[in-house]
């Protein structure tokens, strides 16, 4: 029963310290990542963008609630469509129910079934239905460059991004701070777009 008792806490204990692990390494980060591009599924990250203090870049509060989608992972840079769109007047972020709220920042060479144009936002959820992931340019997160946002093949010359200042899985969550600044936090566990979770901030 002892024996039992302590291969029990051992494991508990084992577990806890592989949740609380932080990863940095870009290739084992992208392990641990699904892909549009080589998954069968449209698998979406949902979390939420936080305000980043400049003073000690540190998260200091809610901005936008997130919906993330990685396409792929190519030499060092992963390339990823994005939705962000404010919480209800009841604190929620209403993953389940990005139809009827205006939902922006969906990209501006992304090819989105519901976006507009100029200052019209998309409303789509974030599915390969909805988004042609296969002839869009989307937004990249280049860990050598050190660079996140719109690539120079969507914006010329140069582009339109921020400096990437950490990118991270830490706390079951895999968070991306730039140096605009502001803080991109989403759950590591993807779920299904039809059926994204119904928590106020997940």
């Amino acid at each position: 029963m002892l024996k039992a008792i302590v291969s029990t806490a051992l494991f508990l204990c084992v577990a806890s310290v592989a949740h609380a692990q932080t990863v940095t390494d870009p290739n084992e980060i992208a392990s641990r990542l699904r892909f549009w591009a080589t998954d069968a599924g449209d698998p979406v990250y949902y979390g939420e963008v936080k305000n980043v203090n400049r003073r000690g870049m540190r998260p200091a509060g809610h901005y936008q609630c997130l919906a993330l989608a990685f396409i792929k992972y190519e030499n060092g840079a992963f390339s990823y469509a994005h939705k962000m769109w404010s919480k209800s007047r009841d604190g929620s972020c209403h993953y389940d129910d990005v139809t009827s709220r205006k939902v922006g920042n969906h990209g501006t060479c992304v090819r989105d079934t519901n976006a507009g144009f100029g200052n019209a936002v998309g409303t789509a959820l974030m599915t390969k239905a909805n988004i042609d992931y296969q002839h869009s340019t989307f937004r990249t997160i280049d860990t050598k460059t050190r660079r996140v946002g719109e690539t120079a093949a969507c914006v010329p010359p140069r582009g339109a991004s921020a400096g990437l200042y950490s990118l991270k899985i830490e706390d079951g969550r895999l968070k991306v701070m730039t140096t605009r600044p502001l803080d991109y936090e989403v759950n590591i566990n993807p779920q299904d777009p039809l059926h994204p979770p119904t928590q106020p901030v997940f």
